[in-house]
């Protein structure tokens, strides 16, 4: 008897023999096996998907979308949103609307980002989220059809890779705009690769007004001396601006670039100690940085290793994408895996690692995958694949953070540097050396000087940087941000930000009374004698002393008092604009007058002992100090750019704040000769002094070595 030939045959000839029955036989079972269970996972992430993140984000509005949408609702009621970047005022707008979002804040987005909100800003929040949710859900549709156009695969594997993503769900969650960036993104490349380059360089350059990483597509553009798409990149990215600067206006624009960019820059932006973020400034702050607060136990305290290791690792990461791109050449793979590299370089070395960032790999892992299924290496495919799950699945431990131990609380920025390496492997093997020396020296010049001036920048940056924590008021590590004190005999009344909202607060020597945790924000409080106000916020925003008989304020704002206890000045808006009433506390009924005229937009004040004010105000686009008399007049200070007024209790002398080269310090007035002198000079923001009752000593909020404009209170003598 005959053994059958079809055993011996390969799998090969078995194919070659009869096609049509490919799927038969004993090698059919491993590959309908793989189908079944891709299937069967495929369906189960979607369900997940449809019963747990679909109905969650249909019915709460996400975080980060209330600050968007806030912002363009703002907008389209023709406020002035010069202030949208101040957390408090911000927090005061989102309020006043009954947004359900317990803390809200725009930094450090663009101005621009917001304008993609604007057509549903005159919806209700959670209606405009709806439709938020749809246009996301047809833009990823878009994306992994672009993505099949791009790689053939089929579009089962397509959702699968999607449904994987961890951070997809997170940017459904919280109504973020990365399916936006990556379907702008995918686009791009789908036209680059379809040589209309100068229109992939605009959906570049637009991508970068919404999120600012994609520029570093810019040297890739630079490096393949693509002049079409490197000249519809800056088109774009000046047309942005332009939209932003026609929408917001100038100054809103120059507070983003002076002191929200470089701060994200350096990764400090939003919670430079956060680990959670897993980021490598993070991991770099939490190693060597001590910040009595945020991070009182580093590994070792050597500041300036991270104003060295920060730049030379991100440039690590990112020059060889450079270098491994071949200038002038166009092959369609060579080029996607081009694309992959640089996008996952520019996620790995991101300050800003939140989880829905990383929606975006799903654009490089799917370029990749495509390459190595061309060359048949399932093996490298599998293990890039296990790569992508993993890093969009684990994250940061904050907790488990303390000194070295902070290198094993990252283990998503690992993946993400292996993600790179792998990327650059895959580069790696159709590299051919075919540039000039010229060429090559020109590159590693230009990548030495962009080092070195990185350093340089933040070894600069720290110079004072940290002066000012021998002056640091204790507070818990719960307490995120300490604003707006006040003094009143040897206490300090101030406003936490906590993570459940914002609560006044009192500190006694070196223990803190936080107020009872309630859905009503307190914004600002001010005190006097045995008396404090407070501004309590819903609806609208209402004064409220803690003596009994006294009538609330309604429809006011951040309360100051006289340190006589005779008057109490409050901050009433219209449409952002802000104007000075004054009430007289010793007068049984007492009429509030109006002080200041509507062309001002009025931020600060406080009384001079006469009951006259000395106050901030934006005038002519930007904020100066105004002294009024009592006749009523108004008289310019000429101090320059100055914000945060605050006159001692003698009437000697005047403390604020005067913003330079990005940054506001402290500064002193002598109110008789109109001698100044600066008390603080570091690249660093302090703010909100006040005066205890020796007219000698100041406490101001500082974020020097914070999170930017995540202040702590300091106390510190200044007149001897």
């Amino acid at each position: 008897m005959k053994t059958p030939v079809t055993i011996h045959m390969s799998a090969k000839q078995i194919a070659l023999s009869n096609p049509g029955h490919f799927n038969v036989g004993p090698i059919s079972l491993p590959r309908r096996w793989l189908r079944v269970c891709e299937w069967t996972l495929l369906a189960v992430l979607l369900m997940q998907m449809g019963l747990r993140t679909a109905p969650k984000a249909w019915h709460t509005v996400g975080g980060d979308f209330s600050s968007y949408y806030l912002t363009a609702l703002l907008t389209s009621e023709h406020y002035d949103t010069t202030r949208i970047y101040e957390w408090i005022w911000l927090q005061r707008q989102k309020d006043h609307r009954v947004i359900d979002q317990r803390i809200i804040g725009l930094i450090p987005a663009t101005p621009f980002s917001t304008v993609f909100v604007y057509p549903f800003a005159l919806m209700p929040a959670l209606a405009a989220q709806h439709c938020w949710l749809v246009v996301n859900l047809g833009l990823l549709l878009a994306t992994l059809a672009l993505l099949r156009s791009l790689t053939g695969f089929s579009w089962n594997h397509l959702f699968l890779v999607a449904a994987l993503s961890g951070p997809l769900r997170a940017n459904f969650l919280l109504g973020q705009y990365y399916v936006l960036l990556l379907f702008l993104l995918t686009l791009a490349g789908w036209l680059y690769l379809g040589q209309k380059r100068f229109a992939a360089g605009l959906l570049v350059g637009l991508a970068t007004g919404l999120k600012v990483f994609p520029i570093i597509y810019f040297l890739l553009f630079l490096r393949k001396r693509d002049w079409r798409a490197l000249a519809g990149g800056v088109v774009a990215c000046l047309g942005c601006f332009a939209v932003s600067i026609l929408v917001f206006g100038w100054e809103l624009n120059g507070i983003y670039l002076s002191q929200i960019l470089p701060a994200a820059f350096r990764g400090e932006a939003l919670g430079p100690y956060n680990l959670q973020a897993a980021s490598l400034s993070s991991l770099l702050h939490r190693l060597f940085i001590y910040e009595p607060q945020l991070n009182s136990h580093p590994a070792v305290n050597i500041p300036w290793m991270f104003s060295v290791l920060h730049p030379l690792l991100q440039m690590a990461v990112v020059a060889p994408a450079i270098f491994l791109t071949a200038p002038e050449e166009h092959n369609p793979r060579r080029v996607q895996l081009e694309w992959a590299a640089v996008l996952l370089a520019s996620l790995a070395i991101s300050t800003a690692a939140a989880s829905y960032l990383f929606t975006l790999l799903i654009l490089p892992v799917v370029l990749i995958w495509g390459s190595l299924r061309e060359e048949g290496r399932h093996l490298w495919a599998a293990v890039l694949l296990l790569l992508y799950v993993v890093a969009g699945f684990v994250g940061g431990k904050t907790d488990r953070g303390e000194g070295w131990a902070a290198l094993a609380a990252v283990p998503r920025l690992y993946v993400l540097i292996l993600l790179v390496m792998f990327s650059y492997l895959v580069l790696l093997r159709l590299y051919q050396h075919n540039e000039s020396k010229r060429d090559q020296t020109s590159w590693i010049f230009a990548v030495v000087v962009v080092s070195v001036v990185g350093v340089v920048t933040n070894l600069r940056h720290q110079r004072g940087l940290y002066a000012d924590y021998k002056w640091r008021i204790a507070e818990p590590a719960k307490v995120l941000m300490a604003s707006h004190p006040a003094v009143q005999a040897d206490a300090i009344p101030f406003i936490a930000l906590l993570s459940n909202g914002y609560h006044s607060a009192v500190t006694h020597g070196d223990s803190v009374e936080l107020s009872d945790a309630s859905n009503e924000d307190q914004l600002a409080i001010t005190a006097t004698n045995g008396e404090r106000w407070v501004e309590r916020v819903g609806k609208e925003s209402t004064v409220r002393s803690t003596l009994a008989g006294r009538s609330d304020i309604r429809h006011a704002e951040s309360p100051i008092a006289s340190s006589d206890g005779r008057w109490l000045a409050f901050l009433r808006e219209d449409r952002g604009r802000a104007r000075i009433s004054v009430r007289a506390l010793d007068q049984r009924d007492s009429s509030d007058k109006l002080v200041t005229p509507p062309e001002l937009n009025v931020l600060e004040m406080s009384f001079l002992s006469d009951g006259t004010l000395v106050f901030a105000a934006n005038f002519a686009g930007r904020p100066s100090l105004f002294i009024t008399n009592r006749e009523g007049g108004i008289q310019s200070l000429d101090i320059g750019i100055a914000r945060y007024p605050s006159v001692s209790p003698d009437g000697r002398w005047l403390a604020y704040s005067q913003l330079q080269r990005g940054t506001w310090n402290l500064w002193l007035r002598n109110l008789t000769n109109g001698e100044t002198k600066r008390l603080t000079n570091a690249e660093c923001n302090d703010t909100e002094p006040v005066w205890t009752e020796d007219s000698r000593t100041l406490v101001y909020a500082s974020d020097c070595g914070r999170g930017l404009w995540l202040s702590a209170l300091c106390r510190r003598r200044v007149v001897r």
